[in-house]
């Protein structure tokens, strides 16, 4: 009731062109990282199924999955809360997209380093070489350059919602 006279109508065209620039840029990120999900879910379950060393950690790969699905999860509340007329302030829409960018780029890293680990790398079974698989690599390799594309999409949020909010 009180809060009702509190809210404030959207006084410009600019605030809203922003506002929609902001509310693209959440899409975009989403979109993005649930491609690097959807690429890194196969070759991360593959390695763990086959009788195969594998050379990739529970810890990198509890990293990647926290960084990339937990930016999902919030970069939904905030289209969500958008979508019901919520405001997010900016200091936190700053500090949400700062620490997102920084994970990406730590998911990034991370896969990397597991691909250029695990990339011409053998074990001989018995005189039976398993290989890792190149569609595998491939898809890591892929799902490391959506997320590194991420974290500059989320640099460009911070800069825009910094600039002009």
């Amino acid at each position: 009731m009180a809060d009702e006279t509190l809210q404030n109508s959207h006084g410009s065209k600019e605030s809203d062109g922003l506002n929609a620039t902001a509310i693209i840029a959440k899409i975009v990120e989403v979109v993005l990282a649930v491609f690097a999900v959807g690429l890194i879910v196969d070759p991360l379950n593959s390695f763990q199924r086959i009788h195969y060393t594998p050379r990739l950690k529970v810890d990198d790969i509890a990293i990647i999955y926290i960084s990339l699905a937990g930016y999902i999860i919030i970069n939904m509340l905030f289209l969500i809360g958008y979508l019901i007329g919520d405001r997010i302030p900016k200091k936190t829409s700053i500090l949400f997209s700062a620490v997102g960018a920084v994970l990406h780029v730590v998911a990034g890293s991370v896969i990397v380093h597991n691909w250029r680990h695990l990339n011409g790398t053998y074990i001989s079974i018995s005189s039976n070489a398993i290989i890792a698989s190149k569609q595998y690599l491939d898809m890591l390799i892929s799902a490391s350059f959506f997320a590194f594309l991420n974290a500059i999409v989320f640099v460009i949020d911070i800069f825009l919602t910094f600039k002009f909010e």
